[in-house]
């Protein structure tokens, strides 16, 4: 009998689409059963991507129908899940919050700290929101919750105050958020230890700044089986410190040390290690591969069992790599069949992205986003482009944030909000995304859900243009070929800024750019008089010279917009 009930305990553990049965103690059987089947639908594509043996959007979705279902009968573990697959299911945000709420109030711990989460993003609109988040995440650090513990050490670091008066809602204090983070390192949470690798690193308030302690917590972090912990402090190994007065050489470089101890994770079943190996081959070690030759072959059969472990980032990188396709030697030909390790295979890459969504990895709800706003390889879905582009721009992706202000700009998918698209257009421009500086250069141009300024324009243009943007560089010799101040166009800036992109088209090569630039030049010099000429070279040689664009990337099965690109790693 003894054996028996250990059999079953084991076969109740099952971690998939970012769902994992150890964090859920009496989960039912029926819900593990969903799991355990949703798990062996996508073992296929993990151990064997391009083979087309399933179809991951079906059986995901049917776990979803077999999941509401369980749902209407008050299964807490089953409500939970629903919401986690919020994005991935269609479900709006509303929605999301509304079935965390039920589990929460259910009991389902997870749920209390996700619940948190969602009604932290209402910040300073919403102060009832942010108390009732506080005390979910207090009472799931109550029941040892590792989520929870982790944010509330953080909130404990930044405190939290309310109103005019600046209520104190949380104690501003670094010895409580140092207590929490050593009782999540004594609970074996690697991120906990990390974070006190990160407190002893830059010493704050009440920590003194302690290298050699900060490096300890990081290894330790690393034997956990922290991820980032792993890859830094390999990449000390890897690289060896800088010896400098900030930053005492602590590390010396060890090649073999920092190999062993990536393969060594890796033999215990820590898929973070085997992508991490896979990312070393890649790439090779040292000028050359001096230290480590490059070897793309065994760099993507690292990326396939990191994958086949359920690692995220792997999972994108295959999904990169169906994408594109991937050759053996980078320095051969493209169209050698010889030469041919993945073929493309958009299908696979779209599958690959999904299983690294459900892992709630941000830059794959953008590529996924990307499939459902371009149509390819599923139905075009606006609707459900808006959604994935939300979630990773909430989540940090300047690329989502720039397609998501597209959408709410043009009404598509979302309804028409041209002072919410200059609001997202503004944070990843203000994260140095050059196609959104030239978006929200157009809006202050025409004056579209902002005030209008060919000033403010003309700035937008130029942080675009000094990243050597040449649509930008276009913009502002136009918008000064017009007049920044209406009616006093500046000839000589609009033609030194032409010159700019011109000097790009010709690196190039492109033809079709070449057409343009010269074109717009000719018009101008029309209009110059030889001194306006002799100024324009003088404004020209004065301006900081773009370097030449990186060489085109093989066109990704869904065609990001102009001058932006899908997600890679």
């Amino acid at each position: 009998m003894l054996l028996t009930a250990i059999k079953l305990k084991f076969a109740a553990l099952v971690a998939v689409a970012g769902i994992d049965t150890a964090e859920m103690p009496g989960a039912s059987k029926e819900f593990v059963d969903i799991l355990t089947s949703l798990k062996a639908e996508q073992d296929k594509v993990q151990q064997n991507p391009g083979a087309n043996n399933t179809d991951i959007n079906k059986s995901f979705n049917d776990a979803v129908a077999k999941v509401r279902e369980l749902v209407q009968k008050g299964d807490k573990d089953a409500t939970y899940a629903l919401a986690h697959w919020g994005v991935l299911s269609g479900a709006n945000i509303n929605e999301v919050a509304a079935l965390f709420r039920k589990a929460a109030d259910q009991g389902q711990i997870l749920a209390k700290s996700e619940l948190a989460q969602v009604l932290m993003q209402a910040g300073a609109q919403n102060p009832e929101a942010v108390k009732e988040a506080i005390k979910l995440i207090k009472d799931a650090e109550a029941a040892d919750n590792k989520v929870a513990r982790r944010m509330l050490a953080q909130l404990h670091l930044q405190g939290v105050t309310e109103g005019e008066k600046g209520v104190v809602v949380v104690e501003k204090s670094v010895a409580k958020a140092k207590e929490l983070l050593d009782k999540g390192n004594k609970a074996g949470d690697g991120e906990a230890t990390l974070g006190l690798a990160q407190l002893y690193s830059a010493g704050v308030e009440g920590v003194q700044q302690d290298h050699q302690k900060a490096l300890e917590y990081l290894i330790q972090a690393g034997t956990q089986g922290n991820a980032v912990a792993l890859s830094t402090y390999g990449a000390r190994l890897l690289n060896g410190d800088p010896d400098t007065k900030e930053s005492p050489k602590l590390v010396k470089k060890d090649v073999a040390a920092a190999l062993k101890m990536f393969n060594d994770a890796a033999e215990k079943g820590l898929a973070a290690a085997n992508r991490i190996l896979g990312q070393i081959y890649e790439n090779g070690v040292g000028p050359d591969g001096v230290d480590v030759k490059q070897d793309v072959t065994k760099a993507f059969e690292y990326y396939t069992k990191a994958a086949n472990g359920n690692d995220p980032q792997a999972l994108f990188r295959l999904g990169n790599a169906f994408e594109t396709g991937i050759i053996k030697d980078p320095k051969g030909k493209r169209d050698d069949k010889e030469n041919v390790l993945i073929q493309p295979n958009p299908k696979s890459a779209l599958d690959l992205y999904r299983l690294a969504a459900q892992n709630n990895l941000a830059e794959a709800f953008f590529n996924v986003g990307v499939y459902y706003e371009t149509g390819t390889v599923v139905d075009k879905d606006p609707a459900k482009a808006f959604t994935f582009h939300m979630k990773a721009s909430t989540a940090g992706i300047p690329q989502a944030m720039n397609r998501l202000a597209g959408l709410y700009a043009n009404g598509t998918g979302v309804t028409q909000d041209l002072v919410a698209a200059a609001g997202w257009y503004q944070r990843a421009a203000s994260m140095g995304f050059a196609p959104a500086q030239i978006a929200l250069g157009i809006l202050y141009e025409q004056g579209a859900g902002v005030p209008q300024s060919r000033t403010v324009a003309a700035g937008h243009y130029s942080d675009a243009a000094q990243q050597g943007n040449a649509l930008a560089m276009l913009r502002l010799a136009n918008l000064y070929a017009v007049g920044v101040n209406p009616g006093t166009p500046e000839f000589p800036r609009a033609w030194a800024y032409a010159k700019q992109a011109d000097d790009l088209a010709k690196a190039s090569g492109n033809k079709a750019d070449l057409d343009v630039t010269a074109n717009v030049i000719s018009q101008l010099e029309a209009k110059m008089a030889d001194a306006d000429k002799a100024e324009a070279k003088k404004i020209y040689d004065k301006l900081p010279k773009p370097q030449a664009a990186p060489a085109a990337a093989p066109t990704p099965a869904a065609a990001p917009a102009a001058g932006e690109s899908k997600k890679k790693k």
